[in-house]
């Protein structure tokens, strides 16, 4: 006979207690969230699932100071998001010192199609993303790809729902003024 799956709350105080097997079901119910979230902030899927491994590592170590009157999901996204972030810093980092070594060597050639064309445009809004603050990018990431409500993403920020919608216009703003100003063939695209 199956039990009735526990109440986060109760999942929680179990996992604090030391139960492995309830830590086991709360990565079954948030691993596909997490890996979401990371693939957001990495592109990458090999890169989003190391970082979420590390999330739900970190989180096992800090889950004992959790405090069980918050909700999960927006503490554990910030661990997925702040895990994910120094990732892409250091592979950054790595990138750098690898294109310093090969600035002797010219671009390779390439021939031009639909697919190609397709990945440029894909590129010029992730650069765009890419352009906004991360407190921006993490707005928007939550908010529209994640489809986090706003009542977990202003928990996640710690503000109140009003402050999210306001921190998400601007984002959005800042956004839109970054493709007209340096992709304005997205605009035209979209029309």
């Amino acid at each position: 006979m199956r039990r009735a799956p526990l109440d986060e709350t109760s999942l929680i105080q179990r996992i604090q207690g030391g139960d492995l097997t309830a830590y086991e079901e709360l990565v079954r119910r948030y691993e596909d969230a997490a890996f979401r979230t990371a693939y957001l902030v990495l592109r990458d899927p090999d890169d989003a699932a190391d970082a979420t491994q590390e999330a739900f590592v970190r989180a096992y170590r800090g889950i004992g100071n959790f405090r069980t009157e918050r909700q999960f999901r927006p503490w554990f996204l910030r661990i997925v998001v702040n895990q994910a972030l120094n990732m892409r810093k250091a592979k950054q980092r790595r990138t750098a010192a690898a294109e310093r070594l090969a600035a002797d060597q010219g671009p390779p050639d390439m021939a031009i199609d639909e697919s190609v064309i397709e990945r440029e445009r894909a590129r010029a809004l992730w650069s765009a993303l890419d352009s906004l603050g991360e407190r921006e990018k993490t707005v928007l990431y939550l908010r529209y790809f994640m489809q986090m409500p706003e009542r977990e993403l202003a928990e996640y920020l710690g503000c109140a729902p009003g402050t999210v919608r306001s921190r998400i216009h601007r984002a959005m703003r800042r956004l839109r003024d970054v493709i007209a100003r340096r992709y304005p063939e997205l605009l035209s695209e979209a029309i």
